[in-house]
């Protein structure tokens, strides 16, 4: 069986002062975005929204399929 990366996204959470939470999705992140990264800008996001980040959830899709043998 093969796995092909096909997407990456994220979902960064803030809360608003009325403590409503907001979630703000970004897509087509770079294959090999490092979990540092993501944690970075999210903060960054909460920095420029002035609203405190409360969660981060990555989404990740892959084409997964059978590996086919070929009989001679």
């Amino acid at each position: 069986m093969s796995k092909e990366w096909k997407k990456t996204g994220i979902k960064v959470k803030t809360t608003t002062p009325e403590g409503d939470f907001r979630d703000r999705t970004f897509n087509n992140l770079a294959e090999d975005a490092t979990s540092e990264k993501i944690v970075a800008f999210a903060e960054l996001v909460a920095q420029l929204t002035g609203e405190p980040h409360v969660e981060t959830a990555m989404t990740v899709s892959s084409i997964v399929a059978e590996e086919s043998s070929e009989e001679e």
